[in-house]
């Protein structure tokens, strides 16, 4: 038994391409994805990543290093400063107004922007190698944990990590629903208390030596020595791809760093975000904190999303009013040994990892006493409920909510229905999303323009900070103006962000860099902002088959790599065929038929209700058959065979398929 590593190439790219099409943002990799599958020479770069892995030493190909040498990244804004709080003995001032001759940018994060090679090493070693990091995790640990699938031979799947969304619902539900259990049934005090470890992936400082022999593989005698010594040799040749790649990247933003993080010590690894690996080895680097926790504190709920740290302890006396934070802290983590004091750096330092910093002004500890109401964490949690179903549910007569209900919330001290009680406006990221996916669905199933007042508000909502502070949600907005036919109003809205973008500058009392020197941050920032918002309004026009300034080479890309946002396409699969039209209005397609080539490299699973869709449509010719029989003709296209189990009714007559 030989490992076929052109087959496992393939089946690395169809892992990237689904993980790729389910992030949000950046879009940097997106394009270079479609980029890389629409090139002449794609099938030919497939095969050059096999004979670099193949070679000896795979790092020190002239192929690798060219890869290594066009490492980039993106700068993205990680918060905009607001106004200054007033003191308390000023009173309250509110007011709308975001708008500023600059938009300050206190602190900035860096997105890894490599070539499509490199992602896929990073696949590959995850698929030799990485479950077996993922493996020695506990239950406890809930982000990007691996799929089951990774790691077993026969695996031809496109999942690489489980669905983020579940695991981030399962770690924060399980919390909360372990501190209702101890309140109402143990009638147990609790402290529920939420921890971020400081600049997390930048702070990392990895021993590789000691991460390349953590995981021991015994390997038996007899026919797999062959095959499981071609395991291990493959797996260290792709770690050590691994290995060079953070170093390149960390050499890369070393002067960056410099300015936006000089108390970054120089063994700080600073893991690239936005790598497949990093989560990875994030999580493994944390194992031993997780393991003292659950030993030395035993915590009735304990759970940690990547860098986010969720405990509930029972706790029958409440901590110390003067200072209840350091209190619990003390009590609970630094007498158990898991934490220590660090009066520079102001913060918990993690015992098992020098370096690393739990920031006290960042905790955010609650305490329920049961001998008193627990409404507030029932409402806590029935609120999440509803917010997990927010975007599942279609309205049925239209929402007419104005943006501005939706998108703000006045933050209050005491009663809601005392005008004095308002303290300040805050805006609402999520309520505004979730408006606009609802109203971009409507525009996909009915006719109609959008309407003025509902643009104008947007447009309202996104000017001055505002414009920065929520600049990963303008592929929504511009996808909303152009599904709902308005490109017009998608490119003032372009031209609206670009000037705020202008306005664009980095302070910080931690950048120590002369104003000269920092600008040079201050342009790769707006640099990557526009480089972004590009992207959207090419992504977005995709779908409608439009064109920003004639560039209809673009259009091609995304629609040709089926990159395009699936959701934004009307009737089901029209973006797996040949048709050229408007994906979002398609009235003038028929006669359709399913691409084997966008088959072949789907970024997602199809659904039979989504071939049942597409041939109820009328896009395709269904022949003398009946709608379910047809559609199991498509189905088997994307699986090799029909949907089981499945029947239809024709006069009475009942046909099994």
């Amino acid at each position: 038994m030989i490992l076929d590593l052109h087959d496992r190439v393939k089946v690395a790219y169809k892992k990237l391409k689904q993980m790729v099409h389910f992030e949000k943002q950046p879009l940097t990799l997106r394009r270079r994805l479609a980029e890389f599958e629409c090139a002449a020479d794609f099938e030919e770069r497939l095969q050059i990543i096999v004979k670099v892995a193949e070679s000896k030493a795979p790092h020190e190909t002239a192929e690798f290093k060219t890869w290594l040498d066009d490492i980039r990244f993106d700068v993205i804004p990680k918060g905009v400063d607001g106004p200054r709080k007033r003191d308390e003995d000023q009173g309250s001032f509110v007011s709308n107004v975001t708008s500023a001759p600059e938009h300050l940018v206190a602190k900035v994060n860096y997105m890894f922007d490599g070539p499509v090679e490199l992602h896929l090493l990073s696949v590959l070693w995850l698929m030799i190698e990485g479950a077996e990091y993922d493996h020695t995790l506990s239950k406890h640990c809930s982000g990007s944990r691996l799929h089951s699938f990774v790691g077993k031979d026969e695996d031809h799947s496109a999942y690489l990590f489980k669905k983020y969304h579940e695991l981030y619902a399962k770690w924060r539900d399980s919390g909360i629903q372990k501190a209702r259990d101890l309140l109402s049934e143990d009638r147990q005090s609790v402290c529920v208390i939420g921890l971020d470890v400081r600049e997390y992936y930048y702070r990392i400082q990895l021993d590789w030596e000691a991460l390349r022999t953590q995981i021991k593989r015994p390997v038996p005698k007899g026919p797999l020595h062959a095959f499981l010594m071609q395991r291990q040799i493959l797996g260290a040749k792709f770690f050590t791809c691994i290995e060079e790649v953070c170093k390149s990247y960390r050499e890369k933003l070393k002067p960056m760093l410099a300015i936006t993080h000089p108390d970054l010590p120089e063994q700080a690894t600073c893991l690239p975000i936005g790598f497949s690996a990093s989560p990875v080895i994030a999580n493994w680097y944390l194992k031993e904190f997780d393991d003292a926790i659950l030993e030395n504190v035993r915590p009735a709920y304990y759970g940690r999303y990547v860098d986010d740290i969720l405990m509930v302890v029972a706790m029958s006396k409440p901590p110390e009013d003067s200072d209840p934070i350091k209190s619990f802290m003390d009590r609970v983590l630094v007498n158990s040994g898991i934490l220590e004091w660090d009066e520079t750096a102001k913060g918990f330092e993690l015992r098992s990892r020098p370096g690393l910093f739990l920031q006290k002004q960042k905790c955010i500890l609650q305490y329920f006493d049961a001998e008193h109401s627990t409404a507030g964490l029932d409402k806590f949690q029935k609120q999440i409920e509803e917010n997990a179903s927010d975007f599942a549910l279609l309205p049925v007569d239209g929402d007419e909510s104005p943006v501005a209900q939706v998108a703000y919330d006045l933050l209050y001290d005491g009663s809601v229905n005392k005008f004095r009680s308002v303290k300040a406006v805050a805006e609402n990221r999520w309520e505004l999303a979730g408006h606009l996916a609802k109203q971009t669905q409507l525009h996909l199933m009915t006719e109609g323009s959008v309407d003025r007042v509902l643009r104008d508000e947007l447009f309202r909502f996104f000017k001055g900070r505002n414009a920065i502070e929520y600049w990963d949600m303008w592929e929504r907005v511009i996808s909303f103006l152009v599904v709902a036919g308005d490109q017009k109003g998608a490119e003032r809205f372009s031209k609206a962000m670009r000037n705020e973008i202008l306005k664009v500058r980095t302070t910080s009392s931690n950048m120590q860099a002369e104003a000269g020197t920092r600008s040079q941050v201050d342009i790769a920032l707006r640099q990557s902002l526009e480089a972004h918002l590009e992207l959207c309004m090419e992504l977005s026009l995709a779908v409608t088959g439009a064109t920003d300034s004639g560039n209809s080479t673009a259009t091609r890309l995304w629609r040709n790599s089926n990159l395009i946002r699936h959701h934004l396409v009307a009737i089901p699969l029209l973006n797996y065929t040949s048709f050229d039209g408007n994906l979002a209005s398609p009235w003038s397609a028929t006669g359709l038929v399913i691409d084997p080539q966008k088959v072949a490299n789907s970024p997602r699973f199809v659904h039979f209700d989504e071939c049942l869709g597409f041939v109820d449509s009328g896009c395709v010719q269904r022949g003398d058959k009946d709608a379910v029989a047809r559609a199991n003709e498509v189905y088997s296209q994307f699986h090799g065979s029909e949907f089981a189990d499945v029947t239809s009714e024709l006069v009475g007559e009942e046909v099994s398929k």
